[in-house]
C-alpha cells in the first residue's frame, strides 16, 4: 500500500520536512491530487474517524486560539518592534493554514483495510502501514484508558478516547508531522465504526 505521507520514509531529513510541507499545501489547496473519500479498488474498505469523533472540533478550537492569541500577541509586540510583529504574524498565519489543512485531510485520509493489511492514518499527523502478518492482536476498547507515553506506543486518537488497540508482532515504520519517524509496536486509534474495523481485520488474519 502506497501513501503520500508514508512514502516520505525513503527521504532523509531535512528534505523529508520540506516534502511534508508540500503535502500540507496540497491538502490545503487541493492541488495535484483528486479529492475523494474512497479509493478505486473494490477490495479496499474505508473507515472514517471524523464523523463521530472530535478531531475536527479539536483542530477548530486550536485554530481559533491561534487567531485570538496571535492577534493579541502581535498587537503587544507591535508596540515594541514592527518587524518582529510582522514576523510573528506570518508565523501565526502559517500555523492557522496548517490547522485548516489538517481539518481538510481528516476527511480526505480515512483508515484503509486492504487484503494485505491495514493503513492507519490520522489526517496528516500519523501514518503507518501494517501488514497482516505483523498484527499480533487487536481489540476494541469500551472503557477510557490513560494515555500511554512511550516511543513504542503511537496514540493516533486526537480529541477522542481510542476505541481500537492494535498490538504488533514487530515494530513498523510510522510517519509523524514534518516527516518525523517512529517505529511503534502498539497503536491506539479512534474510528467511527470500531466493531466493523476489528471484524474486518480479524477476518483477514484468519
Amino acid at each position: 500500500m502506497t501513501d503520500e505521507v508514508l512514502s516520505l520514509r525513503s527521504v532523509k531529513q531535512p528534505l523529508r520536512a520540506l516534502l511534508y510541507e508540500k503535502l500540507v499545501w496540497k491538502h490545503l489547496l487541493g492541488v495535484g491530487f483528486k479529492h475523494r473519500n474512497r479509493p478505486d479498488e473494490a477490495e479496499i474498505r474505508t473507515f472514517s474517524y471524523h464523523e463521530n469523533g472530535n478531531i475536527r472540533m479539536m483542530l477548530g478550537v486550536i485554530g481559533f486560539l491561534v487567531i485570538v492569541e496571535g492577534i493579541a500577541i502581535d498587537f503587544f509586540v507591535a508596540t515594541k518592534s514592527t518587524k518582529l510583529a510582522i514576523l510573528l504574524g506570518a508565523l501565526h498565519l502559517m500555523m492557522l493554514l496548517y490547522t485548516v489543512a489538517l481539518i481538510r485531510a481528516a476527511k480526505q485520509r480515512p483508515i484503509l483495510v486492504t487484503t494485505n493489511g491495514l493503513l492507519v492514518r490520522t489526517s496528516l499527523l500519523y501514518c503507518c502501514w501494517i501488514p497482516v502478518e505483523s498484527i499480533q492482536a487487536l481489540s476494541g476498547l469500551e472503557k477510557e484508558i490513560e494515555r500511554v507515553s512511550s516511543p513504542q506506543v503511537l496514540w493516533c486518537a486526537l480529541g477522542d478516547q481510542p476505541n481500537v488497540v492494535i498490538w504488533l508482532a514487530k515494530a513498523e515504520d510510522a510517519v509523524l508531522p514534518f516527516g518525523l519517524a517512529r517505529r511503534p509496536t502498539t497503536l491506539y486509534l479512534y474510528v467511527d465504526q470500531p466493531t466493523e474495523l476489528v471484524n474486518d481485520v480479524s477476518r483477514l488474519r484468519a
